[in-house]
């Protein structure tokens, strides 16, 4: 089964020029865990998810955020409010990661599942010369599974 038969192709997605505050708003209003990152051409530039607002390096505790991305710091001494304040107005190009892993529509099922558990994803945007095309998440993937006879 190839990946364009069940992945998800009405993405919604920002500019990197973006303030986090509106990716934010925009990921709690639609209930989206990731916002891909395009520019004017529709070609992948990064993405945002749900884990950069928690933190990911092992030097910052988990609810600092992101500060090591947010700002160039290792360490953080405040607040989360303080970092949470600072940040809302940085553009997307600037916490977004960049060069994220991608595959297109024309992989299968078995190399998506490979490259997500080989990589520890939890959705994959999917690409085409260069361009967004689609996504794939864990829920598409229950829906290749419904599909499968």
């Amino acid at each position: 089964m190839k990946i364009s038969e069940f992945m998800t192709t009405d993405v919604i997605s920002c500019f990197a020029d973006t303030k986090l505050k509106e990716a934010a708003q925009l990921m709690i209003e639609k209930g989206l865990s990731v916002l891909p990152v395009v520019d004017s051409e529709n070609r992948l530039k990064g993405i945002l998810t749900e884990s950069d607002f928690v933190g990911k390096e092992v030097e910052i505790p988990h609810a600092l955020a992101s500060v090591k991305m947010l700002f160039g710091q290792t360490h953080y001494q405040g607040n989360i409010e303080e970092v949470y304040k600072k940040a809302k107005d940085q553009p997307l190009e600037k916490v977004m990661t960049k060069n994220p892993v991608t595959i297109s529509p024309d992989q299968t099922l078995t190399n998506l599942v490979e490259l997500m558990s080989s990589r520890d994803l939890k959705r994959v945007p999917v690409v085409q010369d260069k361009k967004l095309v689609g996504i794939v998440t864990r829920k598409d993937l229950i829906k290749a599974f419904a599909m499968v006879d």
